[in-house]
């Protein structure tokens, strides 16, 4: 009788056992009053979060993919970017921020240990006045390389009692200011900081679009010049540039545009070509997505359109097949607000992703930013489309811009994106897509428990290892730009 009556106990209570060993494990507030993060894999087993918990400090913490703190070392400055260089840390930081300024102009770098967190080297790596706002960019190739490049705007660093600076891109008065680039200097350093080269690129008569390298370290420099933009290759070590492209764009600047918001540019696998996308109106005043390859060897363009009108996401969302009964759900939204968010060669595969923003304002002071569906499109290197896909959330959170997640393993392209649940819930929606095939893997929420409802992943510090991922769930203070951070471990 008493055999009898455990086994049927054992049989009552094991889906609720199996249940709460499939739960992720949690870390509840692992970083409280924080005010920005970013994060990058060092290796399959480590990554390293970067911390801005003031204006004049920032953490550096290494997590290990059994999220264990491996170490923690504070460094002076608002950080800005960490990565990996020649097997080492390399953190750029700004010697003073404030909220309604910005960076100043003073740039530092450190050297970190990967091993145990010891700064090996630090030094200022760029200083100038701190009258025009700059903004810095940082590239490490593929940890074989550190080159900085800042470019300073026509925008005074003053205080704007209109609009603070953390509004700068989504209000009007200062595009014109913005867009204008008064100077832009590159430097390239070695692991111990020390400046190696330094030169200034070409300054076109149009407004900057992009700046980006290969990993091979060769330099793209792209402006909007009237109708075309024109494109500077810089080969790896030279200060000249090697070809220039020019193609014929459909874009039209108005006060409200920030050009890189409208042309995105993405260097591909092959050190001599460039892949560049756009969305504007056509001569039916429909929004199309333009796909272009540049091949700076050849002289050779192709280029592709897509047409991103009523009818054609119509279809799209009838031609989605449910991989979760949970996530079956399709809603693209306007195509008047479609925007490029992701575009990676990989594979052999051209994936661009593209979703429609658009915002609500509740009361004057109440904005949401909303977020539909993210729409994948995957082209051959020939630029066919091979296929389409859709990853179905849909956010929405107030005066904050949620950003998905995209990690690249094994010919899978992991995607992590936050989608509203109910009125109060923000859920995660994880999707792992075959990049040969077009095919998700897998596509499910993520749980909630032990989190707070109202918390979102932010996609640019989710740790990726190479087995499983930790997602950072950011809570924002009331009254506060501060948020906490829980952490949550789940299996690929």
């Amino acid at each position: 009788m008493i055999k009898t009556l455990l086994t049927y106990l054992i049989f009552l209570f094991l889906p609720l056992f199996v249940l709460a060993q499939n739960e992720p494990q949690v870390t509840e507030d692992f970083i409280k009053g924080i005010k920005t993060s970013n994060t990058f894999a060092f290796n399959d087993h480590l990554n390293i979060i970067q911390v801005n918990t003031d204006d004049e400090n920032f953490d550096l913490i290494a997590v290990n993919d059994k999220m264990q703190v491996v170490w923690k070392t504070s460094l002076a400055g608002y950080g800005i970017k960490t990565d990996k260089l020649k097997g080492k840390i390399i953190a750029l930081a700004s010697s003073d921020h404030s909220t309604m300024k910005g960076t100043n102009n003073t740039f530092v770098a450190y050297v970190v240990n990967p091993a145990n967190g010891n700064v090996l080297a630090n030094k200022v790596v760029y200083k100038s006045s701190d009258e025009y706002m700059e903004f810095p960019q940082m590239y490490t190739g593929e940890g074989e390389f550190f080159k900085l490049a800042v470019r300073q705007t026509g925008y005074k660093r003053k205080i704007h009692f209109i609009v603070p600076i953390v509004s700068l891109f989504t209000t009007g008065p200062y595009y014109k200011e913005l867009n204008e680039t008064r100077n832009l200097t590159v430097v390239e350093f070695d692991d111990k900081l020390d400046s190696v080269k330094a030169f200034k690129p070409i300054i076109s008569n149009g407004l900057f679009v992009s700046l980006a390298w290969n990993k091979h370290a060769d330099m793209f420099v792209s402006w909007l010049n009237g109708p075309s933009i024109e494109i500077y290759k810089y080969d790896a070590g030279k200060t000249t540039p090697s070809n220039q492209l020019a193609v014929a764009v459909n874009i039209e600047v108005s006060k409200n545009t920030v050009i890189a918001d409208n042309l995105y540019l993405k260097p591909a696998e092959n050190p001599d070509q460039l892949y560049y996308g756009m969305i504007y109106l056509n001569q039916d005043k429909d929004p199309e997505l333009g796909v272009g390859k540049l091949d700076f060897a050849t002289n050779k363009k192709s280029y592709v359109v897509q047409i991103l009108d009523k009818k054609n996401l119509k279809a799209i969302k009838k031609s989605f097949t449910p991989v979760n009964k949970d996530l079956d759900d399709v809603k693209l939204g306007s195509s008047w607000g479609m925007g490029i968010k992701y575009m990676n060669e990989i594979s052999g595969r051209l994936i661009v992703g593209l979703s429609s923003n658009y915002t609500i304002r509740e009361r004057q002071s109440d904005i949401y930013y909303c977020e539909d569906a993210l729409l994948l499109n995957g082209f051959d290197q020939d630029l066919q489309l091979k296929y389409q896909q859709v990853l179905p959330a849909n956010s929405m959170f107030p005066r904050v811009r949620l950003q998905i997640g995209y990690h690249v393993n094994k010919n899978k392209l992991h995607i992590l994106a936050n989608s509203r649940k109910g009125m109060l819930t923000t859920i995660g929606v994880y999707g792992v897509l075959d990049i040969s095939t077009g095919k998700w893997d897998k596509m499910e929420r993520l749980s909630k428990k032990h989190l707070d409802n109202k918390s979102y992943s932010a996609g640019e510090s989710i740790l990726w290892f190479g087995d499983n991922f930790i997602v950072p769930y950011y809570s924002p203070k009331t009254f506060s730009t501060k948020y906490d951070i829980s952490l949550q471990l789940n299996n690929n």
